[in-house]
């Protein structure tokens, strides 16, 4: 298992990496669509997923822990994805079998399928895979706790730092 140890590095965490977009939904919605209309989507978090559904359409690969801002939603109707898979992630955490999830979904969404990852405990590390694993010209979307919507284009420049910010992480437990 791999833990964000360090003050910094968590700080890290809560500056957006990516291209910061500050309206609401449906504004960043469409204004990230225009750009990116036929890129292999993927969505971290509950309300970025949910609004992308809404305004856009259904992610390749989607990331929710059922949860807005730490509390259980029970009023959240998903639907459109082809297959839900569920795993665990401890807070501040990436452990290999999650990585290994990660992957294997990514390579069915590929493939043609709706994936939507469930996760119980926490999402929000999980956009560090997402753009390693993703292939290049996909768009990983996710909400910072600011109300900004971050809009990362894999490309080599943003792999390059999520990797830079997963080798701030240290094996350990949390």
């Amino acid at each position: 298992m791999y833990v964000l140890a360090s003050k910094w590095a968590r700080s890290m965490m809560a500056w957006p990496l990516g291209i910061a977009i500050s309206r609401e939904a449906p504004e960043s919605i469409v204004r990230v669509r225009s750009e990116y209309e036929s890129s292999f989507l993927i969505t971290v978090g509950d309300v970025v997923t949910m609004n992308t559904i809404k305004y856009w359409r259904v992610p390749n690969l989607a990331f929710m822990d059922l949860k807005t801002r730490r509390t259980i939603d029970m009023g959240m109707e998903i639907t459109g994805f082809d297959k839900v898979i569920n795993i665990i992630n401890r807070p501040a955490t990436l452990s290999i079998e999650v990585i290994n999830a990660i992957r294997g979904a990514m390579r069915e969404a590929m493939g043609g399928s709706r994936v939507l990852i469930q996760v119980d405990g926490e999402e929000d590390l999980l956009a560090i895979p997402a753009v390693l694993l993703a292939p290049k010209g996909s768009l990983v979307l996710y909400g910072l706790y600011t109300g900004y919507l971050i809009a990362i284009p894999v490309v080599d420049e943003y792999k390059l730092a999520m990797f830079k910010l997963f080798l701030m992480m240290r094996p350990g437990n949390a």
